[in-house]
């Protein structure tokens, strides 16, 4: 699904009407027919409170549709000076239907009384100053009537800014919002979550595919997902799934290594080979890896054990480092020594997913970005992120669109895929950028982390792109916690573990 902003709104609009040479009317009359299939019609009695620009327009041309269907409709128009050309035509078309029409703020909370639903159609995403006036007026009564009435937003719930989602002074409080064409990054701001109620996205006529070109930020949704799935043919073997290395766990963290290992088999890739320096690690797990492959390395002595390591690296397609290795100074010997081996024995280059320990070690040595550009994905945490990119954390989520910014210059800068995790994560090769739908707080929870690390490992051995394998597995891990959440109060990275492969064929094979 596409995401946008308000400039990106524009921009489509723009393209729509004068590249594609769709009217704005019909485009306006597809808009109100998309609202309507969201809408309650099994009620009786309807207000419509439009502005004077487009939003509006879609309105007046709601109203319409209530009326062509029997419905007790009525509008109250905040505004009907200098109205835009499409909302006066849907504004005459009403009177001329003898739709009843009100402007008399007075008497706004007497005809919002005897409405079963209420439709907000004021301001829509170029709202970009404070409300004031009348408007401010007609928003406060209308959220004085919604404990008693649903209402319904058109596009965005009015006096929300459609970039960032801040609150222009006040807002609509809605039951639900009826979007179209883009998911809005507005949508993503927290702390206006109580603003917008359900959400539904809607064509209004007009492929999404068609607007690729234009814009490179998406919601990621089943539908994004479904269309990259590569699947499984049936003569496949396991080499055509990667040989995958994990280099994780070290003495007191042996957990972190333990959840990336048994996540990425789960995940369905072909080989796993686990490479740890905790020699109790092995002895005392060993059962709850049957399936992986086991090198144990001496910290102490590593130079005995370089030869290991070496063929460790020269046998992987990928190599997923950092949970729970520590940051000592043999992590860091081990990391710069994967580091610089570009080519796996087979001539092929090494795909590296670096998470944790490792990540961390790589902000205190930003010269080793040198040897991993073009082939990593990193997986920070904001705190995380914020050694890399030098940017506090507050600076890097001022909003959502500096941390869009933020994101792609650093992917860009580096030439690497960027996983940010978090609430709604963000991930980036510094051109597009994909914001993750699934998730919930039910899963904040320790060891998350190193299980999404396991999955994009498994995906990136089995023919998916870098990028791919991060958006994919964000979705993946995610959508496991939202059906698991469904039954239980708390989802932890074992219950994730246990149920990869049932959601991955739910979603890979639907």
């Amino acid at each position: 699904m596409l995401l946008g902003g308000n400039e990106t709104t524009g921009i489509l609009d723009r393209y729509a009407i004068n590249t594609l040479k769709i009217p704005g009317i019909i485009l306006m009359e597809n808009a109100a027919a998309a609202f309507m299939s969201e809408l309650d019609c099994s009620l009786k009695s309807y207000l419509v409170v439009c502005g004077k620009g487009n939003n509006g327009g879609d309105g007046y041309a709601i109203a319409r549709h209530l009326k062509g269907i029997g419905k007790n409709v009525s509008i109250f128009s905040v505004s009907t000076e200098n109205m835009s050309k499409d909302c006066k035509i849907n504004y005459d078309i009403c009177k001329n239907l003898n739709i009843p029409m009100y402007n008399d703020i007075e008497n706004l909370e007497n005809i919002a009384a005897d409405c079963d639903i209420l439709i907000d159609s004021i301001f829509g995403t170029g709202l970009n100053c404070n409300i004031s006036g009348i408007y401010y007026e007609v928003i406060k009564k209308i959220n004085s009537i919604s404990r008693n009435t649903k209402i319904y937003s058109v596009d965005i719930p009015s006096g929300i800014d459609g970039n960032t989602g801040e609150i222009l002074g006040i807002a609509v409080k809605a039951h639900k919002t009826v979007s179209f064409t883009t998911y809005k990054k507005a949508f993503l701001n927290l702390k206006s979550s109580d603003y917008f109620g359900n959400i539904a996205v809607k064509d209004i006529g007009i492929s999404p595919e068609i607007f690729s070109d234009i814009t490179s930020e998406y919601y990621l949704t089943l539908e994004l997902i479904n269309k990259k799935i590569i699947g499984r043919k049936k003569n496949s073997h396991k080499g055509n799934f990667g040989r995958i290395g994990i280099f994780a766990g070290c003495r007191n963290f042996s957990g972190a290594g333990i959840i990336t290992v048994n996540s990425c088999i789960r995940s369905g890739a072909g080989l796993v080979t686990f490479m740890t320096f905790n020699d109790t690690l092995l002895e005392s797990n060993l059962n709850t890896l049957p399936e992986a492959m086991t090198v144990n390395i001496d910290p102490e002595n590593l130079v005995e054990y370089t030869e290991k390591i070496d063929e460790f690296i020269s046998k992987s397609d990928v190599i997923a480092l950092g949970p729970g290795i520590g940051k000592s100074e043999t992590s860091l010997k081990v990391i710069k020594r994967i580091f610089k081996a570009k080519k796996n024995e087979k001539g092929v280059e090494i795909k590296l997913i670096i998470d944790a320990d490792a990540l961390n070690l790589l902000s205190e040595h930003m010269e080793l970005f040198k040897e991993i550009e073009g082939r990593a994905i990193l997986t920070p945490h904001i705190v995380e992120f914020s050694r890399l990119s030098g940017f506090t954390p507050e600076e890097i989520e001022k909003d959502r669109k500096t941390e869009f910014i933020r994101c792609r210059e650093f992917a860009n800068k580096y030439n690497i895929i960027l996983l940010v995790k978090g609430e709604n994560t963000l991930i980036t090769d510094g051109n597009s950028v994909y914001i993750n739908s699934t998730g919930n707080p039910y899963m904040a929870n320790g060891g998350m982390g190193d299980c999404l690390t396991g999955i994009i490992a498994a995906l990136a051995g089995q023919g998916y792109s870098l990028l791919e394998s991060a958006f994919i597995s964000a979705f993946l891990h995610g959508y496991i916690g939202d059906r698991m959440a469904e039954g239980q109060y708390i989802v932890n990275a074992t219950h994730i573990i246990e149920n990869i492969p049932r959601y991955m064929k739910e979603l890979f094979e639907n």
